[in-house]
């Protein structure tokens, strides 16, 4: 499978095969890789490794270590808006982010990476963990030292040597590029087979449709990994010619921190006093955001935030239908009620539920009493 490294702000291209997470001018790299599934190629299964030749490894049979994918599709309502739930917080460590975990930490084994670095504010940080212990790679994660304890709990379980940084969520991550200088960094953001990862959630929904798509997918984004990922695989079902049109991507952010609608309004985002419950997105300044913009507003979506009162609502309402998710889930749904009277009945939404609410349940016992 030929691919290689591309930078997006200077052109510049380089060897697939290198344990490369940067450009020399200091961005972020891209594939050059845009495959084209063959269903009728494609092995019988319930998990995402089916979909392995679209996926940058060489060998994915050795990165498959759960059998992870093929989460639920479930009927819910939320704001008198019908909408099917993606549950992608039942992978194996309750989190959307073990779709890019499996590929990236797949493709650090087949380059020989015995040790990685990468900062998260929990879901990602436990994903990498896992998977690293399985592949028999050291990881070092950072974590902002105000994090969920239970996720801080978790990652430390694989195994993970813990760096819980005082600050914002940008000091965490400043401090991971620091120590990047001396191990590979596996950050989700920055790295390109995290997104190839997270892809595998829309082939997934499509697929559970019939091979077709809907009209609205409304998605939690802080660094934008899972957005970014579903933009990816629908050029890609696209290019198989499986589609002919995008849904509109609805990226949703708190009102607390909402760099998105901050830029396109020229508005400088600024960390407040109180952070968002919604601890998973608070990213003030996300590595992708210009990628991220391009990709809802091409899909002719929209940028959202929600309060955290409208959090709570949310969350209180998918528990009454026997949903158990965390806060920065639940924002995507309280979105939902932005849009009453704007979706038709004949309309489908999609609301990918990104992770559980065990991780959070002491923040969440406060909220909800």
């Amino acid at each position: 499978m030929k691919y290689s490294f591309v930078c997006p702000v200077c052109g510049s291209a380089y060897p697939g095969n290198l344990p490369l997470w940067r450009c020399n001018c200091g961005s972020y790299l891209d594939l050059d890789f845009l495959p084209a599934l063959d269903r009728e190629s494609m092995p019988q299964g319930d998990n995402f490794w089916k979909y392995s030749q679209i996926l940058p490894l060489e060998n994915p049979q050795k990165a498959n270590y759960f059998n992870e994918g093929f989460t639920p599709m479930v009927k819910m309502v939320y704001s008198g808006i019908d909408f099917f739930a993606k549950m992608d917080f039942l992978l194996p460590t309750g989190s959307f982010k073990d779709r890019g975990a499996a590929v990236m930490i797949g493709k650090c084994k087949e380059l020989g990476v015995e040790k990685i670095v990468e900062d998260s504010s929990g879901n990602a940080a436990c994903a990498v963990a896992a998977y690293c212990r399985r592949a028999g790679i050291k990881a070092n994660i950072y974590m902002p030292a105000g994090n969920s304890t239970g996720k801080s709990i978790q990652a430390g379980a694989y195994g993970a040597i813990l760096h819980r940084v005082k600050g914002s969520r940008t000091d965490c991550a400043n401090a991971a590029l620091v120590a990047a200088g001396k191990s590979y960094y596996a950050a989700h953001a920055w790295n390109p087979f995290f997104l190839h990862g997270t892809k595998t959630i829309i082939y997934e929904i499509s697929e559970q449709m019939q091979w077709k798509i809907p009209d609205y997918i409304f998605i939690p984004v802080g660094s934008g990994t899972m957005l970014l990922g579903i933009y990816l695989g629908l050029k890609e079902l696209k290019n198989a010619g499986i589609i002919d049109r995008f849904p509109k991507l609805v990226a949703v952010q708190s009102n607390r921190c909402s760099p998105l609608k901050n830029y396109i309004e020229g508005i400088e985002t600024i960390v407040p006093d109180k952070s968002s419950i919604a601890e998973g997105i608070a990213i003030q300044k996300p590595v992708r955001l210009k990628q991220i913009i391009e990709a809802v507003t091409l899909s002719k979506g929209d940028f959202v935030t929600v309060d955290d009162i409208d959090i709570v609502e949310a969350l209180k309402a998918s528990a009454l239908q026997g949903v158990y998710i965390e806060p920065t889930s639940a924002c995507a749904i309280a979105a939902l009620s932005q849009y009453k009277g704007k979706i038709t009945k004949k309309e489908v939404v999609v609301v990918p539920l990104t992770g559980s609410g065990l991780k959070t349940s002491a923040a969440i016992s406060s909220l909800l009493n």
